[in-house]
């Protein structure tokens, strides 16, 4: 596999993903985690006021563990819509990386994450792994139509494998492998 570089950044159509950075935290707020809907299906902490954000923490996880999270960017104004990022590291012997998303309600169905979730399993592909995971809670079958989109497979349901939001979730989980 190849070295982990910090400041890659990959471009689409209509989109740029580059390193997530700290003035990001007020765009992530809005879009993520101050929406109780985008949080139905992302699992992540609610945030009253920008201020109780633990995101400074979240981008020095992502950083100590050289881990890829990226701001995904429309190139047309430079507006930070929402984060696509690595939700795993691959070992020595499984050569497999679980990516997450989440873009902000006002994008949703206009096709940003399928574009973003394809340039992101071409970049792992390019960096030497070999199968990218992901999964999806119960309900939530429009991120289901993303993995499908971006040529992912159906691999099965685990059964209560999250628990969030007080209550255990089935998780729909998906996968490719590299050419």
């Amino acid at each position: 596999m190849k070295e982990f570089l910090e400041n890659t950044v990959l471009e689409a159509d209509r989109l740029i993903l580059r390193p997530l950075r700290a003035e990001d935290k007020t765009a992530i707020f809005r879009n993520i985690n101050h929406d109780r809907e985008v949080l139905n299906f992302f699992i992540d902490t609610y945030a009253e006021k920008e201020e109780d954000f633990a995101f400074e923490n979240m981008l020095e996880r992502f950083r100590k563990n050289q881990m890829y999270a990226f701001a995904v960017v429309l190139k047309e104004n430079d507006e930070v819509i929402g984060e696509i990022f690595q939700c795993s590291k691959p070992s020595a012997i499984e050569h497999t990386v679980e990516i997450g998303y989440a873009i902000g309600r006002p994008y949703w169905n206009r096709g940003y994450t399928s574009e973003a979730m394809k340039l992101m399993i071409g970049f792992m592909f390019e960096i030497g792994i070999h199968k990218v995971v992901a999964c999806h809670l119960e309900g939530n079958e429009a991120s289901g139509k993303v993995m499908q989109k971006c040529g992912m497979i159906f691999e099965g349901i685990r059964k209560d494998a999250v628990y969030y939001r007080g209550r255990y979730w089935d998780t729909y989980n998906y996968y490719i492998l590299s050419k």
